[in-house]
């Protein structure tokens, strides 16, 4: 059964919600992840019986199959705990609408708003064969209070989470500091762990490197080649169909969409080189899934940087983004307009939508070299503006073999460059790229912010609570180093605040930050999902077709 995303918030602006943080992990084709070895994976199948072997194509390094902790922000390739782990929802971004996984369907408020109660389904198995119980869930919620840093969404901010309980052996309580209606939402972002071999670890060190969880598919092994799954047979909402579940790695988006045109792999979550969708789709037995989400990709400017610190100068980056040519030129027009207010459209009437088409906020070289000289910036000899002898030169960081992401950074740093703003291109890996935003070792860096399915959380990610000092981890997505007091003020009020509150306060939250443009947003992308359907049938595709709930399902034709 699905729930009504509105109704299990308790308020309307939630029902429009089209996106889920767990696709934090379903890095979409745009984001071209990191390379990896490539091919199909040697001598690894056990016997086939019916089920057969489903071969899932995606760019998995090896910095990101150095842990399987659910916990850890790096180091992992997040749409694996999709697959091995559940939490107790899952947001299903097609539908915007919560599923419940662990939880016994959907939780209740109490009068006060304070509390929400979610009973288990306690027919749930880890795979090791232990049962799944209250404690594991308590542990779980209890290991982010202890360890700030692996509460990457603060719910345990000081207006949020007070307790979490257990209410005999089958339901936990969440009490609440102040009503925090989008809780439901952020428990979706939450995997749960067995507490019988965690809590024998440091869960913030802990690497997991066998891990166990209730979902769909058991992990079995790992090599350069494939991460391989087995099908869980005990699985309470239905054992997967297909035996097992082959993570194929590949170099690159061009490899792996070579692989779906043959018919090497089945699918992906989300990898594709775009420039080849229109001939991969000429096959009908091609098909891409479309749906708009969460993840903004941007310039991302370290704020506390020097010259990036100065709103005229960031203001100018903004206007110096030509989103059109981005979204036609880089991405097949497969991805959707961001907002420079940074609320994705996908939030309805929550979203100030006037701000995507506003020409204040939209390419126009000439505005932004007006501004620069209006705030006091001046041509070198070298063409490059710069005030009291500083250049505007910054290193400009984004992926190594990410073609389409190369493309766009090559677009943007010649746009920068008409603008008097010099670049040095750096290339690293995706993983060094979440580490150097995490740690603010950067000038500017392209990469895309996903967030929970909630307005309040993405907003949030220009809160002050979410940012440290430049050479300390953040504790939350502000890797910006955004600091607006008002802004913070405005999103502590509509944490608690009514529907008509939240969006009167989030539209001046995203006015704000459109003005001072800490971000300058290049597109939003939800998924766009490439898959066969000549050896497999029964995809959901009210699901993002190779979630593990829509992989669970399918059949071997």
């Amino acid at each position: 059964m699905k729930y009504n995303a509105g109704k299990i918030a308790g308020n309307k602006a939630s029902r429009v919600l089209l996106a889920s943080a767990m696709l934090l992990g379903m890095l979409t084709a745009c984001s071209d992840p990191a390379p990896a070895g490539q091919g199909q994976p040697k001598a690894e199948t056990a016997a086939p019986t019916s089920g057969g072997i489903y071969h899932l194509g995606e760019t998995v390094n090896p910095e990101q199959v150095t842990n399987f902790n659910p916990f850890l922000a790096t180091g992992n390739w997040t749409p694996f705990f999709d697959y091995v782990f559940d939490s107790l929802y899952y947001f299903n971004p097609v539908k915007g609408a919560l599923m419940p996984r662990l939880a016994d369907g959907e939780g209740k408020w109490s009068n006060d708003n304070k509390t929400y109660t979610v009973k288990l389904n306690l027919k749930a198995k880890w795979h090791d064969g232990q049962p799944f119980t209250v404690d594991d869930v308590l542990y779980s919620f209890q290991t982010l209070k202890n360890n700030k840093v692996l509460d990457r969404y603060q719910l345990w901010g000081d207006n949020r989470l007070k307790d979490v309980t257990a209410q005999g052996t089958d339901t936990v309580v969440f009490t609440m500091n102040n009503q925090f209606p989008s809780l439901p939402f952020y428990l979706s972002t939450v995997y749960m762990v067995p507490k019988h071999l965690f809590e024998k670890e440091n869960a913030a060190e802990f690497l997991n490197k066998t891990p166990v969880g209730t979902g769909p598919f058991k992990f079995k092994s790992i090599n350069e080649s494939a991460i391989v799954l087995d099908r869980n047979a005990d699985y309470f909402l239905g054992a997967p169909s297909i035996d097992q579940l082959y993570v194929n790695r590949f170099n690159n988006s061009s490899t792996l969409t070579l692989a779906l045109e043959k018919g090497d792999v089945q699918g992906t979550t989300g990898t594709v080189a775009m420039p080849s969708v229109p001939k991969l789709l000429e096959n009908p037995v091609n098909k891409l899934q479309i749906y708009p989400g969460l993840s903004t990709y941007s310039v991302i400017m370290n704020n506390e940087k020097p010259l990036l610190s100065d709103p005229a100068v960031r203001k100018a980056i903004q206007l110096a983004l030509d989103r059109k040519s981005l979204i036609e030129k880089g991405e097949s027009n497969g991805v959707f307009p961001a907002n420079p207010g940074f609320l994705s459209s996908v939030f309805g009437d929550m979203t100030d939508k006037k701000l995507i088409d506003s020409a204040a906020y939209n390419y126009n070289l000439n505005e932004a070299v007006k501004g620069l000289e209006a705030a006091g910036y001046k041509k070198n000899a070298k063409g490059i503006y710069e005030k009291d002898g500083k250049p505007l030169s910054f290193t400009y960081h984004m992926a190594a073999n990410a073609p389409a992401q190369n493309k766009e950074g090559a677009m943007i740093t010649a746009w920068l460059k008409e603008v008097g703003i010099e670049t040095t291109t750096k290339l690293v890996t995706w993983p060094e790229l979440t580490k150097l935003l995490m740690a603010g070792d950067y000038e500017l860096l392209q990469n895309g912010i996903t967030t929970p399915p909630d307005p309040q959380a993405q907003l949030e990610i220009f809160h002050s609570k979410m940012t440290a000092p430049i050479g300390s981890n953040t504790p939350g997505l502000n890797y910006m180093r955004f600091r607006d007091a008002d802004v913070d003020k405005w999103l502590d009020e509509a944490s608690s605040a009514d529907s008509a509150k939240r969006k009167e306060l989030y539209q001046q939250v995203q006015q704000r930050i459109a003005d001072k443009a800490p971000i300058a947003v290049m597109y939003n992308v939800g998924g766009h999902i490439p898959y066969r359907v000549d050896q497999f049938t029964n995809y959901d595709e009210n699901l993002p077709v190779t979630s593990a709930l829509s992989l669970k399902q399918i059949k071997k034709k």
